[in-house]
């Protein structure tokens, strides 16, 4: 048996990923997901969903989803408490947010 000591970055896995089939990459984004999503609860109090976001452990939007909110009235929770949202999640709408994702698949499909 051969052990490989290679370091893969995440630039290279990107890489690797942008050649894979659609469907493939469809596979991989779920199956990631799911490996980020697997040390999470299935819900949480409004302040344990601030701390795994705070924390890095997921996004505004997911964070907002374990604690049943809209990711806007985190938001606001946030702010009130003197912690506004990181940028990278600061949508102003429901159609940006689309926008965006819609961009993002194009990217990912090659659209």
């Amino acid at each position: 048996m051969t052990v490989n000591d290679t370091t893969i970055t995440p630039q290279q896995v990107l890489d690797l990923a942008r050649r894979l089939a659609p469907e493939q990459r469809r596979w991989l984004i779920s199956t990631i997901q799911e490996e980020l999503d697997e040390d999470l609860p299935e819900h949480a109090t409004i302040d344990e969903a601030i701390e795994l976001y705070l924390a890095d452990r997921c996004s505004l939007a997911r964070a907002a989803e374990l604690a049943r909110i809209t990711q806007w009235e985190l938001k606001r929770i946030l702010a009130e408490r003197g912690t506004p949202a990181r940028a990278l999640n600061d949508y102003a709408s429901v159609e940006e947010l689309d926008e965006q994702a819609n961009a993002a698949w194009a990217r990912i499909d090659g659209r």
